[in-house]
């Protein structure tokens, strides 16, 4: 519980204001040389050979301890230079490569999660609007009409359900990948200057040797193991895995496309407003717009009767019954140049439209898993890597390390 507070703390406080807590180390380490030269005099003094052996112990593990930083910081330096010479740029680190990495993963015009991501809502924005389209024809005759509808596309909602799996997959896979270049860039920031700094001073003092050499451990493991882990996995997976192609093509979205702007032909005489108009007034509007100007001159009250009756009863019919008919006739042709072009009725077409959907996501949901599945492998691995590298580091330098829930990962 008490390494688990430590860890609270110092998360504590990196999280506050850039500060850099390196100036702490070389006090505390005069601190810690006054403390044991007071001890070894109160050890001669008081003729104790056990406070003397205990003084004389804990030097050598405070010069155990200065040792340890400075080669600590030495490999900091060399790990720095050595990555800048294989990168090929003066300023690049293995922070940068390994963010780089992630990004990659994330990032692949071909087979990165993003890209899977930006594909699946897509593809499942045509499908919803041919599942969704559902025509409504009225096949007038004189006093009645007879009217039809369908659902033409709708069984290919059925695919929704594996593409939603598949974005819940990738959502996991993005979410975890992306947490971890922020770790990686967080730990960058604050280990160095924050953590790393307190762990040599609380390894420096006496009563929390064991817990400064956790601290490194944690901290040397944040900053070192989990970079380069994503390095070695990045590079693994560039040699031996040949990854999938997680896009679309041009022209199968073409195929996947519904042509929903060709459903709208029999609704544009809903929207033209003159048939607005129309439809608003019904007949006896209709008859009133037409004649009641007869009731204006001396022939309206004779005229404006039979005026009102033919307009009304009449023209109006007849003019709502074309209205009708070529609605109807749109739509009906929308309905046959659909079958013939994209199959979509299941008569006579050349193919089902559900059967081409099925035949591009197949392949392309297969490549997605595919991917998702080497996702979660890369970062299962990496963590392994660096907590078990985190655990033998502690154990090498004499620390210990237990937090629940963690344990249970090596």
């Amino acid at each position: 519980m008490h390494v688990t507070f430590i860890f609270l703390l110092l998360f504590g406080i990196a999280f506050a204001a850039p500060i850099n807590l390196m100036f702490a180390v070389p006090m505390v380490a005069i601190i810690v040389v006054i403390f044991l030269a007071i001890m070894f005099m109160f050890s001669n003094a008081l003729s104790s050979p056990q406070l003397m052996a205990w003084t004389k112990s804990e030097f050598r593990e405070f010069v155990a301890g200065v040792l340890l930083v400075i080669i600590i910081f030495s490999l900091f330096i060399s790990a720095e230079q050595m990555s800048a010479v294989l990168m090929g740029e003066e300023e690049a680190t293995y922070i940068d490569a390994s963010i780089g990495v992630i990004d990659n993963m994330l990032e692949s015009k071909t087979s990165g999660y993003d890209t899977a991501y930006e594909n699946i809502i897509r593809v499942a924005t045509k499908i919803r609007v041919g599942a969704t389209y559902s025509p409504y024809v009225g096949i007038p005759a004189w006093y009645f009409y007879i009217t039809y509808s369908a659902s033409p596309l709708s069984g290919a909602s059925i695919f929704l359900m594996a593409l939603g799996s598949a974005t819940q997959g990738l959502t996991n896979v993005i979410f975890l990948y992306e947490g971890l270049s922020l770790l990686i860039k967080f730990f960058h920031a604050t280990v160095p200057t924050i953590i790393l700094p307190l762990a040599f001073a609380i390894r420096l003092i006496p009563f929390t040797r064991r817990i400064g050499n956790t601290l490194i451990a944690v901290s040397l493991a944040a900053i070192v193991l989990l970079p380069f882990s994503v390095i070695i996995v990045g590079e693994v997976n560039k040699q031996l895995i040949d990854y999938p192609n997680v896009t679309i093509s041009d022209s199968d979205m073409f195929r996947l496309d519904p042509h929903s702007w060709s459903m709208d032909f029999g609704s544009m005489f809903c929207s033209f407003l003159p048939n607005r108009f129309l439809l608003a007034i019904t007949e006896y509007g209709f008859g009133f717009v037409c004649c009641g100007w007869l009731l204006l001159t001396g022939y309206g009250a004779a005229a404006f009767p039979a005026c009102f009756e033919l307009t009304s009863e009449v023209i109006y019919p007849v003019i709502m019954q074309v209205i009708k008919i070529v609605q109807t006739v749109l739509t009906l042709t929308w309905l046959q140049w659909a079958e013939m072009n994209i199959g979509a009725t299941g008569g006579f077409g050349y193919g089902l439209w559900p059967e081409r959907v099925f035949d591009i996501l197949m392949p392309f949901l297969q490549n997605v898993n595919n991917v998702i599945l080497v996702g979660y492998i890369d970062f299962v691995v990496i963590a392994i890597i660096t907590i078990s590298g985190a655990k033998s580091i502690s154990t090498a330098l004499g620390g210990e390390w237990y937090m629940a829930g963690v344990e249970r990962l090596i």
